[in-house]
């Protein structure tokens, strides 16, 4: 089931998101398996937020325990909130 990923953190910016982002997918040719779409930006309140859309929660959680949170632990990042729902719909232009 295609899921909607909601990652977002008041003590995250730009910079530590940038180093993250470079560890875990250093190549933008090779995404990593199951991942759809990914966005990220700042928050309007302060902080960052990750949109993504996977082919399903298992493939997220696997390339989270995998690959995000050993890359964030090494960076000494602060944990972040996550929330996971069911896709309904997607439009791609």
């Amino acid at each position: 089931m295609t899921v909607l990923v909601y990652n977002q953190a008041a003590d995250w910016n730009q910079e530590l998101y940038q180093s993250t982002f470079d560890r875990v997918i250093p190549d933008r040719t090779n995404p990593p398996a199951g991942l759809i779409a990914h966005f990220a930006s700042a928050r309007e309140a302060g902080g960052w937020q990750v949109i993504d859309v996977w082919e399903s929660e298992d493939a997220f959680r696997r390339f989270l325990e995998e690959s995000i949170i050993p890359a964030a632990k090494d960076l000494g990042a602060p944990p972040f909130d996550t929330s996971i729902v069911e896709l309904h719909n997607s439009l791609i232009p």
